[in-house]
């Protein structure tokens, strides 16, 4: 499977590290570098230091060929974003998003394709 996730906080980074030791293909899309040092030493998976809420970042990571968009920064505006771009402008099959604030949920409720985690 390829997976792209957004964000490699505590919660991307440990999402990075178990879906590249199960023999998935990830892209781990970051605008802070210093934060790939999250990643586990066994990450085989590929780094792109760019800000997700950019198109051609987005592209960069080659989000058109994805079976699974994990969007989990810590801003729930740009996870909503980041989710929707996805979403209408690359048809992506699955997105799982990652909500702070638990009143944002309800943003995703008309769309099937969206998997709420906190």
């Amino acid at each position: 499977m390829f997976i792209v996730i957004v964000g490699c906080g505590r919660t991307g980074s440990l999402l990075a590290g178990k879906l590249s030791r199960s023999g998935n293909e990830v892209v781990v899309i970051e605008q802070n570098s210093d934060s790939f040092a999250l990643l586990p030493v066994d990450f085989s998976g590929f780094e792109i230091e760019g800000d997700a809420a950019e198109s051609d970042v987005l592209i960069e990571g080659k989000i058109e060929s994805a079976d699974l968009l994990i969007v989990s920064t810590g801003n729930d505006q740009i996870n909503y974003l980041v989710s929707q771009m996805a979403r209408v402008n690359f048809d992506v099959p699955r997105i799982m998003v990652r909500t702070i604030d638990p009143s944002v949920e309800k943003m995703y409720e008309k769309e099937e394709r969206f998997e709420i985690f906190s």
